[in-house]
């Protein structure tokens, strides 16, 4: 039986993240461009029926109303982020807090049992 080499797994690991990442910076340019012709055909189609001022009105509250959905369905960010992540409590806490006062206490008692050296 031969032992997996975690060297070869880890260039396979990288090899396949390498391919994901040119696909979909790929995927990213053809967006950009296709958005681009998009625009300019939305361009072209509101100039015809009104004026450039129009077209430019229509295309730019359009890409601000995306933008801003966008914006608002993005996974919380900012400030939270920055901020230390509180340690969730110790659910043995207490016990721990009750067994220190419990040998708290005894010490206690064996102290105040011997007699005081004079």
């Amino acid at each position: 039986m031969m032992l997996p080499n975690p060297l070869e797994a880890a260039e396979r690991r990288a090899e396949a993240l390498s391919h994901r990442l040119a696909l979909r910076a790929a995927g990213a340019a053809c967006v950009a461009a296709g958005a681009g012709f998009l625009t300019l055909a939305a361009w072209l189609v509101l100039a015809a029926q009104g004026s450039p001022l129009y077209a430019a009105t229509v295309i730019g509250a359009v890409y601000a109303g995306l933008g801003l959905l966008l914006w608002a369905i993005a996974p919380g960010g900012g400030a939270r982020q920055n901020t230390p992540q509180q340690a969730e409590p110790d659910p043995y806490g207490p016990f721990f807090q009750m067994a220190e006062g419990f040998a708290v206490g005894m010490e206690a008692g064996r102290a105040a049992r011997r007699p005081e050296a004079r």
